[in-house]
């Protein structure tokens, strides 16, 4: 028995394309509506089979939807469910798939119709390609999806998103929405931030000399850098907070190398071995 009858994708690419085969593999929804502002990707995404049917009118995409779920950038997130809730059946589900919450919970707060319900989302999953073609029916399981209700959100509804999600093998959890922007910050967009800043100091003549372990260590650079740029703008707080204690880091790592302290030296790396192994 499916979780919601209709589910309406605002975004069809890379994201919201492999919800859109998830929850048709899985019948997490009886019908998948998708929307998208670009025709040329929405049109790419029906040819992949990521829903039931296209709809290029936003009004008309959510109209009928239980639940809908923004898959835009984050800076757009806000804008696009502002102007899809007044189009929305009472007791819709309204979600998201944001990697940061604070400002798209600050921007949404009481402006919503009363009609709808809002329930933020981010599914820790994804990789540095984009676009429906790197859209896969396997993308959420087994990761973590975590939502930062509003003050809206009811018992039903948190259940009902926490049983579709689980539908596409999906765990759950959930998070204040400044307490996950502090810990992404530090776990999701610090990373990026550093692998772009790496990335950048190569020599393009030097490119061939590259190793398993700089191509590792930047391969999140390989991200949409528009992309990217927005969710470095949207938690700029949290992140530049995460960068401190970073520096602090690296510069003892430095003094250990410059002051030839093989003991120190010995004790960060190992500390930070220790660390990495703890990760699942």
């Amino acid at each position: 028995m499916p979780v919601v009858e209709t589910l309406t994708l605002l975004g069809t690419g890379m994201i919201g394309g492999s919800i859109g085969l998830a929850a048709r593999k899985n019948r997490a929804a009886a019908r998948v509506i998708g929307y998208d502002c670009h025709p040329e990707v929405l049109q790419t995404a029906q040819e992949k089979g990521v829903f039931d049917y296209a709809e290029p009118v936003l009004s008309k995409a959510v109209s009928q939807a239980d639940l809908v779920i923004c898959c835009a950038p984050v800076h757009l997130i806000s804008q696009i469910l502002l102007e899809a809730s007044s189009h929305c059946k009472a007791g819709a589900i309204l979600s998201d798939v944001g990697s940061a919450k604070g400002d798209i919970a600050k921007t949404l707060e009481g402006k919503l119709p009363s009609h709808v319900e809002f329930i933020p989302g981010h599914p820790i999953a994804g990789s540095e390609k984009n676009g429906p073609l790197a859209a896969t029916d396997n993308l959420f399981e087994g990761r973590l999806f975590i939502s930062t209700p509003s003050l809206n959100a009811k018992a039903s509804g948190m259940a009902k998103l926490e049983e579709f999600w689980k539908r596409l093998g999906a765990r759950v959890a959930q998070l204040d929405p400044q307490e996950h922007d502090k810990i992404f910050a530090l776990t999701s967009h610090l990373p990026h931030l550093i692998a772009y800043a790496l990335a950048g100091l190569l020599d393009p003549n030097l490119a061939k000399f590259t190793g398993g372990g700089f191509r590792d260590t930047t391969r999140v650079a390989g991200s949409d850098p528009l992309l990217w740029t927005e969710i470095f703008r949207s938690n700029r707080g949290p992140l530049l907070e995460s960068i401190k204690p970073f520096l602090k880091q690296l510069g003892a790592i430095e003094q250990a190398i410059s002051q030839d302290n093989r003991t120190e030296l010995m004790r960060l790396l190992t500390e930070a071995n220790q660390c990495r192994q703890q990760i699942p």
